[in-house]
């Protein structure tokens, strides 16, 4: 009896069950309980697996929170909340173009978040930093303004639940003043339009 193997057919077979072991291995990996990172690094196998959690270890406790004021004749005006996110559309699991306008502001403020806790009570890394341009120019070029304000700043902060009745407020960064535009020179929009 002569068997002949087709050799192409086999080696297909074999990475093909190998990447099949390989992504189950690092979905497995990626489930939020342990255990199964000890599973895959002991033993003979010892399958090497990428760690992106699906479900992040330490979820984010705190909202943040942007807001500017402006002044007019050197005296401060109300601080007014500038909202980074908006509402989702139903597709927006699949396609969420619009959410790069708002991702640059989180980033931004994240940029200054990590740059504040750098430089301590020094302002002057803060507000060289790209986050602080960013948002400076946003706010001048962006928002709408009070009528007669020649400058404008803007305040960062974090709120978290304390316990479910109490809301904790935590401010962490205060821009400078810096001088807007003159009148016909802004385009106030709530948040930049995405391409």
């Amino acid at each position: 009896m002569n068997l002949s193997v087709n050799t192409e057919r086999v080696k297909t077979v074999a990475v093909t069950a190998s990447l099949a072991a390989w992504l189950i291995a690092t979905a497995a990996a990626q489930l939020p309980d342990p255990r199964f990172d000890s599973l895959l690094w002991c033993g003979k196998w010892r399958i090497p697996t990428p760690n992106w959690r699906f479900f992040g270890p330490n979820p984010g406790v705190k909202d943040c929170h942007l807001l500017y004021r402006d002044l007019t004749d050197g005296k401060p005006g109300e601080w007014k909340d500038i909202p980074i996110t908006r509402d989702r559309s139903w597709y927006a699991l699949a396609w969420n173009a619009r959410n790069r306008s708002p991702k640059v502001l989180i980033d931004a403020v994240q940029g200054i978040r990590v740059r504040t806790a750098a430089a301590g009570s020094e302002m002057r890394p803060v507000v060289r930093s790209a986050g602080y341009v960013l948002l400076s120019r946003y706010i001048q070029h962006h928002l709408p303004h009070t009528e007669g304000a020649s400058h404008s700043q803007f305040l960062v902060m974090h709120s978290y639940l304390a316990t479910p009745e109490d809301r904790q407020i935590e401010p962490f960064f205060v821009s400078e003043e810096f001088p807007l535009p003159t009148a016909g020179t802004s385009h106030p929009q709530t948040l930049p339009i995405a391409a």
